[in-house]
């Protein structure tokens, strides 16, 4: 089954009013910041490991780009990376493939210009495409901006830590969080 792939209208795009998800979906939906998905990979502990096994598990929906998955692919590539933790080419595709499959990929279009970090933009729309109810990362620059926070939160979004979101996933299931 391939994930539906959404793309805004660049004149009528209005996040809520996207389909909602299916009941038998996991009801937490999280864009999940490439730096937790790549400590998340290359460590069996910790909160970053715990995520990627709920992803892996079907305890929530990864929504993700194309580019956001080539990013970490990419990243998980860099020599300094792939030699010190022995990650081979196809590990990384395996691990891409994984969460692209589970993952509602959406297309970001580049119509946000909100963060200090251009960069982070794409966060934001994947976030705002996918009906995210979590926003997961660790940026201060992200945390610390109220109107960004604001935004999110009209739309029902969460931007939350690491250990937040892992509450939350724990709220969720009714039962602790034992991702592993």
């Amino acid at each position: 089954m391939t994930a539906p792939v959404l793309t805004p209208s660049s004149k009528s795009f209005s996040p809520k009013s996207l389909p909602m998800s299916s009941p038998e979906q996991p009801s937490l939906k999280a864009v999940v910041d490439i730096n937790i998905l790549v400590r998340g990979t290359l460590s069996t502990t910790g909160g970053s490991a715990l995520i990627i096994g709920a992803i892996k598990r079907g305890r929530c929906v990864l929504i993700t780009s194309r580019q956001h998955l080539s990013e970490l692919y990419n990243v998980l590539g860099r020599p300094r990376i792939a030699d010190k933790y022995g990650v081979t080419e196809r590990e990384r595709r395996q691990l891409v493939g994984r969460l692209y499959a589970g993952a509602l990929v959406v297309t970001p279009a580049d119509h946000l210009s909100l963060c200090r970090d251009p960069k982070d933009d794409y966060l934001l729309e994947m976030a705002l495409l996918g009906q995210a109810t979590h926003l997961v990362t660790e940026d201060d620059d992200l945390h610390d901006d109220l109107a960004i926070r604001s935004l999110l939160r009209d739309y029902g979004v969460r931007l939350v830590h690491i250990a937040e979101f892992l509450v939350d996933l724990a709220r969720a299931s009714n039962s602790p969080c034992n991702c592993e």
